[in-house]
């Protein structure tokens, strides 16, 4: 029992994390909120293996590997339209809408990289891992995590050039 309500605080706690993160890197609603769902079940499964370090990237390690597995089977099937997303600003704070549309700009920029460079920008950037975490989470090296990052930032970079 104890056990049980150990892993409601953990849900309630990292939920919303998670999903953004999912988000991000589905840019789908469904598809985040099922891999959201995927990512707790595992890690039920899994929680007797737990071994006791940091939940959140623990859960994000376990998201990531989640999504690759989505990622594979999505590139199996025909392409469909994806939806846009967008997070919701509050109404009548005209900063708020104007950061919305640079964070949007540059989620939609993300998502034109590669996996392995978006999760690893996503992560850094966007949710503020470690570069040692994130080489956990991934099971990259250090310094590819390093490597991977400088390019994804340069390549957002050149992006962001050419669009003036």
């Amino acid at each position: 029992m104890a056990q049980q309500h150990n892993f409601e605080h953990i849900y309630k706690q990292h939920m919303h994390d998670l999903l953004r993160y999912l988000l991000s890197l589905t840019r789908r609603k469904e598809s985040a909120e099922d891999l959201m769902q995927e990512t707790f079940y595992r890690a039920l499964l899994h929680l007797e293996t737990y071994k006791g370090e940091e939940v959140k990237p623990w859960l994000f390690k376990i998201a990531y590997h989640a999504f690759i597995d989505w990622y594979r089977k999505e590139k199996k099937r025909p392409t469909v339209e994806i939806e846009e997303w967008h997070f919701t600003p509050q109404p009548s704070a005209e900063e708020q809408v104007m950061i919305q549309s640079e964070i949007d700009g540059w989620l939609s920029d993300v998502s034109a990289l590669p996996p392995a460079k978006q999760n690893i920008v996503l992560l850094r950037d966007y949710h503020g891992f470690t570069y040692e975490e994130i080489a956990e989470m991934t099971g990259f090296t250090l310094s590819k995590v390093k490597m991977d990052l400088y390019r994804g930032r340069q390549q957002l970079k050149k992006r962001k050039e050419e669009d003036g």
